[in-house]
């Protein structure tokens, strides 16, 4: 496995999970680290996955024959490269060491070319085969790639179960309706429009409290600005900045609310339905698919603001309403997204793209010494209508 970031967010959080989830089936996993630091190193060493630390300060050549000579002298049977923009070192690398190379997919698709520009259609085609965490981004890169499969973001429920009853470790408002958003403070989350939907809903229900919780990206500031013009101010609205307890605060919320303009599968929201929440979000990434509407949430267009401040009054003026939403959502995490499915679909993604690409022998050893993927008749339903 190769990656550059292990930081406190939701892409690096599945990054853990996968490396977990192969380890504990007994596949022999290394982790070659491009970054420096990060939440997620200790985690995975105290799993017991072996770590190589490969980055070098503003030397990306360096990096990339480091890697080489790494994976060279190990041959791996797989190098899976977990975020698009490390296919750059990844791909190259596991190309040259001739194991199949696969990258992953953590956005909407769009954005993952967009960022990279010139040099997308080249990193592509580098990869063997691509992993999206979302039924959309395969969509979206449907004209560019047809080697594109799906493995939907999962929760380890039993540790998620642990954190939540941890302290938050913040002062949270008292004897107030808390709605939560989660994520990192950058534009595209658009919490704008939270704090818009806020501000209007309190107009019919001066109980309800939100937080946001995420670390800054450029966005605060402007963030702050908004909600100061709207009268929106502690206890209110609380910016909380990055947090590693959000089990802690979801479980002392009442709902939460997903802003965004694009994402891939959000993996606040597999937090919030384990934490018996209902979901009120907009239809990006896999949001709309994950979240069923009038059953675990709503779902709103996002620039209807009226109709996120009518969602949440709703909500918040029943709270049967809330318990039954929540307790259907906890279901179907539980069903359909559970931390103990992740090894079966990785294997069967494994064994895919090596059928795929001939290569026999490691199609033998993946169909016949691991264990097969066990799908749902709901998830093959979401399959085949995404």
């Amino acid at each position: 496995m190769v990656a550059s970031s292990l930081r406190l967010a939701g892409a690096e959080k599945q990054t853990m999970y996968m490396a977990r989830a192969l380890h504990e089936a007994g596949i022999d996993v290394r982790f070659f680290y491009l970054g420096a630091g990060g939440y997620y190193e200790k985690v995975l060493r105290e799993l017991g996955v072996p770590l190589r630390p490969i980055y070098v300060a503003n030397k990306p050549w360096t990096m990339l024959v480091r890697l080489v000579r790494a994976l060279r002298e190990l041959r791996p049977d797989i190098v899976l490269v977990t975020q698009f923009g490390d296919l750059l070192h990844g791909a190259a690398a596991g190309r040259c060491c001739h194991a199949l190379t696969l990258g992953g997919i953590r956005s909407d698709g769009l954005r993952e070319l967009k960022v990279r520009g010139r040099l997308s259609p080249w990193m592509l085609r580098l990869a063997h085969g691509l992993i999206a965490n979302s039924y959309g981004a395969k969509r979206n890169l449907a004209c560019r790639s047809d080697k594109v499969e799906v493995l939907p973001n999962v929760i380890d429920l039993e540790d998620f179960d642990g954190q939540s009853l941890l302290l938050p470790g913040v002062s949270l408002p008292l004897n107030r309706v808390i709605v939560a958003a989660v994520g990192t403070l950058h534009r595209g989350k658009r919490f704008d429009r939270f704090i818009d939907a806020l501000a209007l809903a309190r107009r019919r229900e001066p109980s309800l409290a939100g937080i946001i919780v995420g670390a800054d990206r450029g966005a605060k500031a402007a963030l702050q600005q908004r909600a100061n013009s709207l009268g929106l101010a502690a206890p209110d609205l609380l910016f909380l900045g990055e947090c590693d307890r959000v089990p802690a605060l979801l479980a002392r919320a009442s709902l939460l609310v997903l802003s965004s303009d694009y994402e891939g599968f959000p993996n606040v929201i597999l937090e919030a339905m384990a934490a018996r929440l209902p979901v009120i979000t907009t239809p990006a990434g896999d949001a709309g698919l994950v979240v069923q509407d009038g059953r675990t949430g709503y779902i709103v267009e996002g620039e209807d603001i009226a109709g996120m401040a009518a969602s949440m009054v709703q909500l918040v003026q029943s709270s049967e309403m809330r318990m039954k939403f929540g307790e259907a959502g906890r279901t179907r995490v539980e069903q359909q997204y559970g931390y103990r499915l992740l090894s079966g679909r990785l294997f069967a993604i494994f064994h895919s793209f090596a059928k795929q690409l001939r290569r026999t022998s490691l199609a033998d050893i993946l169909e016949n010494g691991v264990p097969r993927r066990e799908t749902s008749t709901e998830l093959v339903l979401e399959e085949r209508i995404a």
